[in-house]
């Protein structure tokens, strides 16, 4: 059912929460048009596909909706943040103040305005002819809109496209326009028998099928001119939970633009730099809380672009891309693969951590042994954090209180108590732990770390440099096992393997598929157990492998990689089960797709 447009709903007085008010789509572009609604100067570009937009004008079209709008109000004599105009405005056009920003449904709104004023890189088109064909051939049944709506290279005069039964969208942006433009071609028509059922329709019916474009609304929530910037801030931390995708970045950017400093610029050229831009995917944030940490500030996401100064960002830029590169090769010696990819990172915001400790330490310019020392320390936390599952919550709290803990342990202090209390083990609780979760990630690392030798043949597999396209696979074959072990996704059932090892192995059982490699490879077994050994497979797992034994082979496998991260220096605490936090039991293991 349509939501009609009535009472004005702003600010509810009872309830203090922001609530839509109902804005009719053409008006929202007649605003867009003039220059009453802009862009925050942060937005991303517009990037929506020819399939995106049918889509949407499809949803339009049957009045369905396509999701609230949310705008801020500007006060354009001191505006809060810089604006810019939409996809395709014209400074002609640009006549009036600027009234609202869309912080949310720059997509949308582009989009429509683009297909509704003919804008941007294609014209789009409604077959009005298969309509017309529809509507006579086919009443009662259910038409699909998008199947009418036709995408073309722009073009400056679509009308032209009329007498072969198409109609330019920008011809229906409101039902005057419709008319208006409509009129030449129906009088040029309108004497020529053979095109009497057109003329017809298109001074019939044609409009009952648009009525819903005419009068589509949007809801709209408008937040007040007043917000300052680290209201608007919290506002989006709380929108992100739910599907807004606007980050604390974009607002510093809008922050900065007026003192001099182009963020989105500085990052383009910081990701240059493959380990930077491996380091940053989808969170430019993680550069700004290196410098909040380098300045002694909060690095809390939703306070970035209040406590940050314009001298923070000119004094650390570069001094924390530098260090953001060498964390990337420093974790890579970890194991964690960062040469080539993020995904095995138990945690992100080790990279700011890690970024601002290197930079404090002046690490570039440290002689080799200086450098190995502070690289060993580093590794500790770094895996013992992850078993201990330290960034679960809390995160932006717990950054600031390690980089001040692990600065006074480097230079001679006492030992971080992430460090000393150590990490409660019980083999029985983590042999439930899939590869999603922090601890899971760190064995990867773990494994990654040995630099394994495919089942298959001898390249190096796992993630990172000097690697084969590697994924990360079973040992014991799901297709195999599934249905007659339990925690067949267990962490301690994957390694690293190629494609084609993993074709391989199949579906097929442990002690086949042994014997099929050693047989194919021309292998002795001792041979082969030097491969396993760097997969952190020994004796007694092989062992249990070829009697398939899976249970056996999840312990005795723990119980490896147990001991290595005794031998790293990882102080492990020997616990009971119900000692261990029990979201552990949360992790999913019922269906894990091969990566």
């Amino acid at each position: 059912m349509r939501l009609r447009s009535g009472l004005k709903i702003g600010r509810s007085k009872i309830t203090g929460k922001f609530v839509p008010e109902k804005k009719r789509l053409k008006d929202l572009l007649e605003d867009i048009d003039c220059g009453k609604i802009k862009l925050p100067s942060f937005q991303r570009k517009y990037k929506w596909t020819a399939p995106q937009v049918k889509k949407l004008l499809d949803s339009i079209q049957n009045d369905h909706p396509a999701g609230s709008l949310l705008f801020l109000a500007v006060d354009y004599t001191d505006p809060l943040i810089p604006e810019i105009p939409f996809t395709g405005t014209t400074k002609e056009r640009q006549i009036s103040n600027i009234e609202n920003l869309v912080l949310d449904g720059q997509q949308r709104l582009t989009s429509c305005y683009c297909a509704f004023y003919n804008l941007g890189t294609k014209t789009y088109f409604l077959n009005y002819k298969k309509l017309m064909e529809m509507d006579k051939n086919e009443q009662g049944k259910e038409i699909e809109f998008e199947e009418l709506i036709l995408d073309k290279k722009h073009m400056d005069y679509p009308e032209r496209m009329l007498d072969d039964g198409l109609m330019p969208f920008c011809f229906i942006k409101s039902s005057k326009t419709l008319r208006d433009s409509l009129e030449p071609y129906k009088n040029s028509i309108r004497d020529n028998v053979d095109k009497r059922d057109v003329y017809d329709f298109l001074n019939g019916k044609l409009s009952d099928y648009l009525e819903a474009i005419f009068e589509y609304e949007f809801p709209v929530v408008t937040l007040p001119k007043e917000l300052t910037l680290d209201a608007v801030c919290k506002v989006f931390q709380t929108l992100n939970s739910t599907g807004l995708k606007l980050s604390s970045f974009d607002i510093c950017v809008a922050k900065f633009v007026p003192q001099g400093i182009n963020l989105k610029d500085k990052v383009e050229e910081a990701e240059k730099k493959l380990l930077v831009k491996v380091a940053i995917e989808n969170d430019e944030n993680l550069i700004l809380q290196a410098i909040a940490l380098l300045a002694g500030k909060s690095p809390k996401k939703n306070s970035l672009a209040v406590t940050l100064s314009a001298s923070d960002i000119n004094n650390y830029w570069d001094k924390v891309i530098s260090g953001i590169q060498n964390t990337m090769l420093m974790l890579e010696k970890f194991g964690a693969g960062t040469g080539e990819i993020r995904k095995l990172l138990p945690y992100t915001p080790i990279i700011p951590l890690f970024t601002a400790i290197l930079v404090s330490k002046d690490y570039a310019n440290l002689q080799i042994q200086a450098r190995a020392s502070i690289e060993q320390k580093l590794k500790l936390f770094f895996y013992t954090s992850a078993l201990s599952q330290r960034y679960t919550e809390g995160t932006d709290n717990k950054l600031k209180e390690d980089c001040q803990a692990i600065l006074i342990w480097l230079n001679g202090g006492v030992e971080p108590s992430t460090i000393s209390n150590g990490v409660m083990w019980n083999t029985s609780k983590y042999l439930k732990v899939g590869q999603t979760n922090a601890i899971g990630r760190a064995i990867l690392c773990l494994i990654n770390s040995q630099k394994p030798k495919d089942f298959y043949d001898d390249s190096t597999v796992g993630y990172g440099d000097g690697t084969a396209d590697s994924q990360i696979h079973h040992i014991f074959p799901e297709a195999e096992y599934k249905d007659s072990v339990d925690n067949i996704n267990s962490i301690f059932n994957f390694t690293f393997l190629t494609k084609e090892a993993n074709n391989f192995i199949s579906n097929k059982t442990t002690k086949k598929y042994l014997n099929e490699i050693l047989e194919s490879r021309s292998l002795t077994e001792i041979s082969f157990k030097q491969i396993l050994e760097k997969h952190i497979v020994n004796d007694e797992c092989y062992k249990a492998m070829q009697e398939e034994d899976y249970n056996k082979f999840l312990e005795s496998r723990a119980e490896c990689i147990k001991q290595m991260f005794i031998g790293m220096g990882l102080n492990i605490k020997f616990v009971e089960k119900n000692q261990i936090d029990e979201e552990l039991d949360d992790e999913d293991l019922e269906e894990t797709v091969e990566q």
